[in-house]
Order: structure tokens, then sequence, then C-alpha cells
């Protein structure tokens, strides 16, 4: 008998719910349902909180001592073997958006004993056949700039190491081999943004950038220019927020790019440089429309939302994403204000050959607040902030999916002192902290909603 058909067993003759059993374990509602269905399986470590868990809920008729035996007879550790490969295969095909039947058709197999290999049911003695088949269909399958990036992510390589198609199936087979550790995706990634989040004290923020002074100090007035180098790049972004802050119009201000922020982050004086530019900025009072990308790994998208935080908790920032920015292999930079445009655009991967321009004169920005409000057109909210003031609308949209049946599960973050998150699957996260002062982010995209549900609900729990 496997572990999913043991505790649904064991719900029904408890007549318990499922949520009752994860708060009596210990553990999250969503863990309890991937066990139930047997898609993911509890770690040794986790098996003994289940056992009493149901022990406390029997209100003494059934041991715990009894329990878990019956939970170890059926775990899958001994199949770390199997695991292994049977892991990465169900990684690898739901990431890539393969179904079963298809791939299953490729191998000439069965798809449900397939299906039984995916979910660690099933440990077939030689898995070259699977790991050879599955790499060239795959290879051969998706190879739009988005699939080639998903893949990379999946196995934390470069995207651009699978631009031929033999390598590409090359190196998905020696990830299926276990040849690299799959960081599918890496809880580091979201755990340095949640606890930025945790740890962040908006109104130190606020108070060290003082909002309620005037306007910064005149400087050096900034020159047009049309740049090559991430360097040059650097300063004319550093110039356009300056004469931003400094002009008199109060239109909005859009930034979005797609380049590399890793590069950026390189450098140890930029980051704080961009930082005050934009606080000047948030003195004046303007509002920011912050347009993300989400085609790039994870970790630079955590880090782009780490670094934004601030901004985003002093309620001035809205921020979107491109529901399809598949740019295939060039890179671009768009910043739009009332006084002075920034653009630019490079070749994936030859970032420091990228070409910028830095404008103010009338016509070239009457050009390209036109190409923001088309960028607008294609984007989507990424996610809600809703400060103490908004409080009544964050509870009227969770009410509202309540009656439509989509109601969260609250995760175990034993790890943050100030934050809870809640998760409606495939849906919605919310991601809330607690004090210094109460805020609450809605997040939408389903990447980030995914990441955020498997950090803390990892494959196989620790």
């Amino acid at each position: 008998m496997e572990i999913g058909e043991i505790l649904n067993e064991y719900i029904l003759r408890l007549d318990c719910t499922a949520k009752a059993l994860a708060d009596a374990a210990g553990v999250s509602e969503i863990q309890i349902s991937r066990w139930r269905k047997g898609t993911r399986h509890p770690s040794q470590e986790s098996l003994p909180r289940l056992a009493a868990g149901i022990a406390r809920l029997s209100g003494g008729t059934c041991a715990g001592e009894d329990v878990l035996r019956a939970l170890r007879s059926a775990s899958p550790e001994r199949g770390r073997e199997r695991s292994e490969v049977g892991s990465r295969l169900d990684q690898l095909l739901s990431v890539m958006k393969i179904r079963t039947s298809d791939a299953a058709r490729v191998l000439n197999f069965d798809p449900s004993y397939l299906s039984r290999i995916r979910a660690g049911k099933r440990n077939p003695a030689n898995t070259e056949p699977i790991i050879e088949g599955v790499s060239r269909y795959v290879a051969r399958r998706c190879v739009s700039h988005t699939e080639r990036l998903a893949a990379a992510e999946l196995m934390g390589v470069n995207a651009e190491t699978l631009s031929d198609g033999a390598s590409y199936a090359a190196m998905l087979a020696a990830w299926l081999r276990g040849g690299s550790v799959a960081p599918a995706i890496r809880g580091a990634d979201v755990s340095a943004f949640l606890k930025a989040l945790d740890s962040f004290d908006p109104n130190e923020y606020l108070r060290a950038i003082r909002i309620a002074d005037a306007a910064p100090q005149a400087a050096d007035t900034p020159q047009a220019r049309c740049v090559t180098g991430l360097k040059q790049m650097m300063a004319c972004e550093l110039d356009f927020l300056r004469a931003t802050a400094r002009a008199d119009s109060m239109e909005p201000l859009l930034i979005y790019t797609d380049m590399p922020l890793t590069e950026l982050a390189k450098d140890p004086d930029y980051p704080k440089q961009w930082m005050q530019a934009v606080s000047d900025v948030l003195k004046k009072g303007l509002q920011i429309v912050m347009v993300h990308n989400v085609d790039r790994p994870l970790e630079e998208m955590m880090l782009g939302l780490e670094v934004h935080i601030p901004m985003y908790m002093t309620g001035r920032i809205t921020p979107y994403y491109l529901r399809d920015s598949n740019s295939g292999p060039f890179r671009h930079l768009l910043e739009v204000s009332g006084a002075a445009a920034l653009s630019g655009e490079a070749i994936s991967g030859h970032h420091a050959e990228g070409r910028y321009t830095l404008c103010f004169d009338p016509a070239d920005l009457h050009y390209y607040r036109r190409r923001a409000s088309a960028l607008m057109e294609k984007a989507a909210p990424l996610m809600e902030v809703y400060t103490a003031v908004r409080a009544g609308e964050l509870e009227q949209f969770l009410k509202s999916e309540a009656l439509q049946g989509h109601e969260p599960a609250a995760l175990d973050m034993p790890a943050f002192r100030n934050i809870t998150v809640r998760v409606c699957h495939d849906r919605w996260a919310v991601v809330s902290k607690e004090r210094a002062p109460r805020i609450d982010f809605v997040i939408r995209h389903p990447k980030l909603v995914d990441a955020i549900e498997r950090f803390a609900a990892p494959l196989v729990d620790e």
C-alpha cells in the first residue's frame, strides 16, 4: 500500500479533513494533498510527525507506533536510485509542459507505466532508454527562447549553451542521470527575497530618504548622448533619474529592462547610487511604473524583487510584467519620464557592446512616451501592494475568491518572524508583513507563485 492510500484510509476512518491532519501534524495542507495524491513523498523525518498527528486525532484508538510502522513500510526512501531519475523526469516534463502520453508515445511506453515512474511507484532496471529518448525529444520539441530559458534554469546552466541541438540533448541526458544539482526552483533565491521582506522597516527607509525634504540640490546638467558599454549605460541611467527628479514635470516614471541584473549588481557602488537617485524621485512625489521581465532565470527575477522591496513598501510603485516577453536574442532597456528618456539595445550575451541613448528633446520624448504606452498595453499586474489604508480592499478580494472556492493554505514559515504566507494553488500567493507597519503583497504571476509554494513545501521535506 502506498503512503497516499494509507493517509486516505486514516482520514476516512477518523472522519477528519486534510486541514485537520495538517494542523495536527504541523505541516501544510498543500503537503498533505501532495502526499495523498502520490505526487510527493514525505521524508523519513516527517513520518513521526504524521504518525503523532494521526494518533492525536484518533483520541487514542490508533497507537502512534503502529501508525509510524505502517507509514515507514510504504516509504519510497528505499528507492533512492529510482527516485533521482524519476524525480528529475517529473520535473523536466512538468517544466517543459509535456504530457505523459506524448512522452510515452515517443518512448513506445505504456503511458500509465511512465506515469508511475514519474510518481516514484516504479523503478526500471535500465533507465538509459528513457533518459536518451526524453532528452532527444525535448531538444527537438522545446526550442523556443522561453523553453530554452526554462530548461537552462532547471539544469542551472546558461541558456546560450543550449543553442545547439546536440549539446541541448547531451546536457539534458547528463542532468537526468544526476550529473548536476537540480535547482528547478532554488530555495535560496526565494529565501533572500523573504528574508529581506521579513527584516525591512519601511519607516526607517522613509526617514532615511527624508521624503518631506525639499528637492535634491542642483548638480551639473545631464547631457544628451549615445554611448556603448555597461559603465556608460549606468552613468546614463543615473543622469536620467537625476534629471527626472529635478524637472518640473510630475508625469509618472516608467522603467523596463530585460537585460541581466546580476551584472549590474556586481558593481560595488552602482546599486547604492541607483537607490539614492530613485529616492530623489520619490522625494518629489512621482509614481513609478515598474515593468518587470519574468522571462529570465529565477535568481535574477528574485534579485530584482529584493532590490525593489524598499520602493514597493512606500506605496509609490506599481509593478507589472509583460504577458509575452519573448525577445529572442535581443535585449532592451526603456525608461521614460516627463523630462527624459533612456533607451538601449543589445544582443543577449553581449551587453557590454550594447548601445544606449539618453535624450531630453521634446520630439524624442514624444516618441518614447508613445513606445511606453504601447508597452503598457502588453503588460499585466505582477502583484498588488496593500498598505494599511487598503486593508478593506484586500479583505474583499479574499472573500470574493473564497466564494469561488479558492481558499488559500497557510504555509509553515518558522524561519521568519515577521511574515506569513498563504498560497492558493496555481492562482496567487499572499505574502504579509505583520509589523512595522502591516503590508500585504498579492502575487499573481505563476512563476513567482510556484517559487514561493515550492520554497515552503519542497519536493521532499527535509
